[in-house]
């Protein structure tokens, strides 16, 4: 218990730092003490279920984002490939050195739907405010999995990402396309991208799965179109 109030703390902390408040600002918004916002973020007084919701309505979030990965249960079955809901994300940075960006996304079943928050550029236990958020939903079927997630800070910077499931050998990761908007002029990007169960120690490994390779290339080049070859 006083590990989940823990975490929640440091969520609020996280989400307080994110928008560039004070303590006195959100206290005054939550018409609390600093102190007692201080408490909450150190997770040494418990808060009711009303002001967990009143805090994801002051930082303009859905309430799960304070809570979605303090427990880390199985979330197999419903056409979701993954058996942990706390989820590791690779692309390369785009900075042309294929430099490898660590993230992660975090699962949460809501009715019949699922709910993905990615902190990019954040791992976790150790978020900070620089890293981006995303919220969105997550959707499986029996041969892909795919899921869209916008910014929660700007609305034009919406992703999305899908994988084809393989028929045998689940190695516990998919490969699949990121798509949406680079604000590099504002234009349409498609890039390689994995999510995996585990941490991708073998970066030389990942760094393969991330590269476009020659066929895929001359794939383009024919048909006008990206096709993701399977890994051979």
């Amino acid at each position: 218990m006083e590990n989940r109030i823990k975490r929640v703390g440091e969520r609020i902390r996280f989400y307080r730092k994110q928008q560039k408040m004070t303590l006195e600002t959100l206290a005054a918004k939550m018409n609390k003490s600093k102190a007692t916002i201080s408490k909450y973020e150190n997770g040494t007084i418990i808060m009711d279920i009303e002001t967990l919701y009143e805090l994801a309505d002051v930082f303009c979030i859905p309430i799960y984002c304070l809570i979605d990965d303090i427990r880390k249960e199985s979330v197999n079955g419903g056409h979701m490939p993954f058996t942990s809901s706390t989820l590791y994300f690779y692309i390369f940075k785009g900075s042309g050195n294929r430099e490898i960006t660590e993230s992660y996304l975090s699962l949460a079943k809501k009715d019949d739907d699922w709910q993905i928050t990615l902190y990019y550029g954040g791992i976790p236990d150790s978020l900070n405010k620089s890293c981006l958020v995303y919220i969105g939903k997550g959707f499986g079927t029996d041969t892909t999995f795919s899921f869209i997630v916008t910014n929660y800070q700007n609305n034009l910077d919406q992703m999305y990402f899908t994988a084809s499931l393989p028929y045998i050998n689940w190695n516990g990761y998919l490969a699949g396309f990121w798509v949406g908007l680079t604000f590099e002029g504002v234009t349409p990007i498609c890039m390689k991208a994995v999510i995996s169960e585990n941490r991708m120690e073998d970066r030389e490994a990942l760094r393969k799965l991330l590269t476009v390779t020659t066929d895929e290339l001359n794939y383009f080049k024919k048909r006008d179109k990206f096709l993701l070859r399977s890994e051979e």
